[in-house]
């Protein structure tokens, strides 16, 4: 597993994009906290991933702490991968973008893959709410202020693999099922977009603004924001006339994103920045200190995954 030491001087949306890394392993982490897959194989059948993108992700989550290799008895160089403790923590990353997904880009078919929440035998929604006073939070009711000692800028260095040649081909995301994870991952899948939407949600509108506290380089940084605009997650605005100048603020879209770069900032805050968090939150509505807790939107109960039954999801191939 990485240290966490090597965490603690980044926020924790960073060190979970940083451990976790681009769409194509979070569907593998789908495929492991929802469907209980774990030979490679079969992540290849229901993926339709290339051997070595496969091989390649699944060592990268090992090396994250989020799954373990084990030998098979009596199966000579074949493996099995095996959630950690941490990978399945994981659920409350998933859920959220699964809920963002449905709403933004719903799909008939969908429907056949319905989570369902035991407890009340409704469809499950997942809400983050405030662990102080128990009611949603949404990013326009959370104060984030740093914590002593941090830094300003988030810059001091690069997401691990974090090159355009390796994002992953969006469109191959649904190709062997219908998924609303993969959908929102179509839109903020790779590890730039994500540290993109992070500055959004601290405030930072300003390309110069970006480029600074990010560290990217500005042909990055102007396709990344080109194609949050081009999704509905950002707006672009003028701010200056001479010379022309715009900044980029949240749209109702991107502001009902959040709960996406919550969950990833308090999964890194309980596994990976070793109990000293950059950011510090507290929910206006209470006016108190907080840590975001998965709810169901149906009867406002806690949730974790063995709480939750997710019927199979058909294949998009074609039988013949």
């Amino acid at each position: 597993m990485i240290s966490a030491r090597l965490h603690a001087r980044h926020d924790s949306v960073f060190a979970t994009l940083d451990a976790v890394g681009d769409a194509w392993s979070w569907l593998i982490l789908r495929e492991a906290i929802l469907h209980d897959v774990r030979r490679f194989n079969e992540f290849r059948a229901h993926l339709g991933i290339a051997r070595e993108t496969l091989r390649a992700r699944l060592d990268q989550l090992v090396a994250g702490g989020l799954l373990e290799r084990r030998q098979l008895p009596g199966a000579g160089s074949f493996s099995e991968y095996l959630l950690t403790e941490c990978g399945s923590d994981f659920f409350i990353c998933l859920a959220t973008a699964m809920r963002w997904g449905r709403r933004w880009y719903p799909s008939d078919r969908e429907k056949e893959q319905a989570a369902r929440h035991l407890h009340c035998g409704g469809r499950f929604d997942a809400i983050l709410c405030c662990s102080a006073c128990n009611r949603p939070l949404e990013a326009r009711s959370v104060i984030a202020r740093l914590a002593p000692g941090a830094r300003k800028e988030f810059r001091s260095s690069t997401p691990r693999g974090s090159t355009r040649n390796r994002e992953p081909g969006l469109k191959l995301l649904e190709r062997e099922r219908a998924c609303s994870i993969a959908r929102t991952l179509r839109v903020i899948g790779d590890r730039w977009t994500g540290l993109t939407i992070r500055e959004s949600f601290l405030g930072t509108r300003r390309f110069d603004d970006f480029e600074g506290r990010m560290g990217i380089a500005p042909n990055i940084l102007a396709q990344r924001l080109g194609r949050l605009v081009e999704a509905g997650v950002l707006a672009r605005r003028p701010y200056q006339d001479r010379p022309a100048r715009h900044e980029y603020r949240l749209t109702k879209k991107g502001l009902d994103l959040y709960p996406v770069p919550l969950a990833m900032l308090t999964f890194g805050d309980r596994w990976l920045v070793a109990g000293r968090p950059t950011l510090l939150l507290s929910h206006r509505s209470c006016g108190r200190r907080f840590t975001s807790v998965l709810t169901c939107g149906r009867c406002d109960e806690p949730v974790h995954r063995e709480d939750i039954v997710f019927a199979p999801a058909p294949s998009l191939r074609k039988t013949p």
